[in-house]
């Protein structure tokens, strides 16, 4: 599979304050790709140095096996052949579904034009709408508008900015699974930013994780889950404990919950002290045990609780139980079998 996009190195500052450090991804051709991350970390920023909007201090972007960014090197947006969908849609309000639609096809003759516009209000689920102007769609019907605006002139790339930030919640979901639709139907390689985790998982083919100018993680969505390479990406999935022990000589991290094989033991000395992710579903309460562990807050769940417990020995965690149990309860908390994690140092 050939890669569309590719980013090395990339490193970007606004006079003295440092905003994108040592950016490096890739996204394979007909794939999206995913920035998860909180506002203000640079995702906003990333896309506009790849459309080519800001011009990066130092790295490389190609994009389709060319560069467009780099060492005394920069390819005007117009040339870069990268269509972008903004967080306020940026409809034309005085021009038609149809002329918004065709707005970038000016290469074309009108019959081709027509073709493309007819194709693509198939695709999107817009034929009948043709003739409204923005103001007469809904939310939803505007989102797929500017999508398709975006798709028209066939980019090799499609950025999305917060695409359905001004979007009610409950309309959300549906349009996740609609735009991934209509994207892989035209073949469309794109990379898409968001804060939302679900928005995220449900849309992404590969993703990362941005925090504080740094890309954590890019990887595949189930790897990013199951195997955290970094203790912040834990902190933001919010789906795994830290939890902390030593080193053995085995290559384990012994904790006050068991002993646990890690995949990167070879970096550890033995006596050091690190932290170890466990998903939060591996965590149960067993009865008839001594108790490790004191309640200290619950929240109902949609059909589950999640309990935060503070381990006697200091680690807050937190696990799903079936029925709710008195904060202040002391309790057991167990593990299942797991293998091969990833340690991390305990700076």
């Amino acid at each position: 599979m050939t890669t569309t996009l590719k980013l090395n190195s990339l490193n970007f500052a606004f006079g003295q304050q440092s905003v994108l450090n040592n950016i490096s991804l890739s996204v394979k051709t007909g794939q999206i790709g995913c920035l998860l991350g909180p506002s203000g970390c640079g995702k906003s920023t990333l896309l506009r140095l790849i459309a080519g909007f800001e011009q990066p201090q130092s790295g490389e972007i190609h994009i389709v096996n060319q560069m467009v960014a780099g060492t005394n090197l920069t390819i005007p947006p117009q040339n870069r052949e990268v269509g972008m969908l903004f967080q306020d849609l940026a409809l034309f309000p005085h021009l038609t579904v149809s002329q918004n639609i065709a707005f970038g096809l000016h290469q074309l003759n009108k019959t081709e034009q027509k073709h493309r516009v007819n194709e693509l209000l198939s695709l999107c689920r817009l034929e009948g709408f043709q003739a409204r102007y923005p103001h007469q769609l809904s939310g939803g019907q505007s989102q797929r508008v500017a999508l398709a605006r975006a798709m028209a002139p066939k980019p090799k790339l499609i950025l999305l900015d917060e695409p359905f930030s001004s979007v009610e919640t409950g309309l959300q979901n549906d349009l996740v699974h609609e735009v991934k639709s209509m994207l892989q139907a035209d073949q469309s390689t794109a990379l898409w930013v968001t804060h939302s985790l679900e928005e995220a998982f449900g849309i992404a083919d590969q993703m990362g994780v941005m925090l504080d100018g740094k890309l954590l993680q890019w990887s595949l969505p189930n790897e990013l889950y199951d195997k955290p390479a970094h203790p912040d990406v834990i902190h933001f999935l919010k789906n795994a404990n830290l939890v902390s022990g030593t080193i053995n000589s085995l290559g384990e991290i012994e904790t006050h919950l068991g002993n646990f094989k890690l995949n990167n033991d070879a970096n550890f000395k033995v006596n050091e002290q690190a932290q170890v992710g466990l998903n939060k579903r591996i965590f149960h309460i067993s009865k008839n045990k001594k108790p490790n562990a004191s309640v200290t807050k619950v929240v109902y769940q949609g059909g589950q609780y999640i309990l935060s417990l503070k381990l006697f020995e200091g680690d807050i965690i937190e696990c799903y139980v079936p029925n709710s149990i008195h904060i202040g309860s002391n309790v057991c908390v167990d593990v299942d079998e797991v293998t091969e994690l990833t340690g991390f140092p305990i700076s």
